[in-house]
């Protein structure tokens, strides 16, 4: 992210002693991408820039929602993060030499934007299926589909997927991503499905992978997306909607937020491997058995 309009003093000594609380380089990074765009299109840093530019700011982030450029919660989460970094500032103003009248513009938007976010889109079922019907003769996409909708597996955990991260247990079967400390359960409607694509796969390092045998990215898998709704007639749905209709499924079906919690991989529950035991992490199985919606193993 273009950072040319952050100030000197905001790149080497105010961002870093903001962003030194971070433990998750995905979060620093998602913050500093924030605080760039909002600057660049200010014009100026943050510690310079006042009502009118958030103003503006927020129309710009509205409008692009209401054009289908952004999900309609993600003017929420940018939103979110501006006003933590603008009010960490303005409780630091002395220490920094700031000018009174700076203050954390965002925090108003907030309660608005809130109520926005609680009605964002989620794909409509008769749209998953039709994006199902689409991609059927593709192997490797339906399945990738299905570890997302069915599983609650990300882009960046399916591409960093290899065979060994399967386990068969008493229990059900588990697939456990890089990243994770618990074990995620896989329904046996997207085991099905997992097992008809092992069954045809080449040999390779990695679960899925491109024509030249190599890993993945999340590009690819965006690219898939915008092919396979494109052809099942659909808006152009992201692979994080599919991925969080898996969490609206779980709720509809009454799962507690700890059981949605350990399916979408936001639990600490640690976990270890048990091959041909019974896996011990319940909450994700018990998550995964509740949600009526089968997918179908394609012919």
């Amino acid at each position: 992210m273009d950072s040319a309009c952050v100030s000197e003093r905001t790149r080497t000594i105010l961002w870093p002693d903001f962003a030194a609380h971070f433990k998750s380089a995905t979060s620093r990074a998602s913050y500093w991408s924030d605080l760039c765009e909002f600057s660049r299109i200010a014009g100026k840093d943050i510690t310079e820039a006042g009502a009118a530019d958030v103003q503006r700011y927020y129309d710009i982030m509205a409008e692009k929602t209401r054009r289908g450029e952004l999900q309609p919660g993600t003017p929420a989460k940018k939103f979110r993060e501006l006003h933590s970094i603008a009010d960490f500032l303005s409780r630091e103003r002395e220490r920094y030499g700031l000018p009174e009248t700076f203050q954390d513009y965002f925090y108003p938007y907030l309660p608005r934007l809130a109520r926005q976010e609680k009605y964002a889109r989620v794909i409509p079922v008769e749209d998953v299926d039709r994006l199902f019907k689409a991609a059927e003769e593709d192997r490797m996409a339906y399945t990738i589909f299905v570890l997302m909708y069915r599983v609650g597996l990300s882009s960046t955990e399916i591409c960093g997927l290899s065979p060994g991260d399967i386990g068969i247990y008493e229990n059900g079967a588990f697939v456990e991503p890089e990243g994770r400390r618990s074990g995620v359960y896989v329904p046996d409607d997207a085991l099905a499905v997992l097992e008809s694509y092992l069954g045809q796969r080449e040999e390779r390092p990695f679960l899925f992978y491109n024509r030249r045998g190599g890993r993945l990215n999340t590009m690819y898998i965006s690219r898939l997306m915008k092919k396979y709704t494109a052809l099942a007639g659909i808006p152009s749905y992201s692979s994080q909607m599919l991925r969080s209709a898996c969490a609206y499924n779980l709720f509809s079906y009454e799962a507690s937020p700890g059981q949605v919690a350990a399916q979408l991989g936001t639990t600490d529950t640690h976990v270890k491997r048990y091959r041909k035991m019974a896996y011990k992490e319940e909450l994700s199985r018990a998550a995964g058995s509740l949600v009526k919606i089968r997918v179908e193993r394609p012919l």
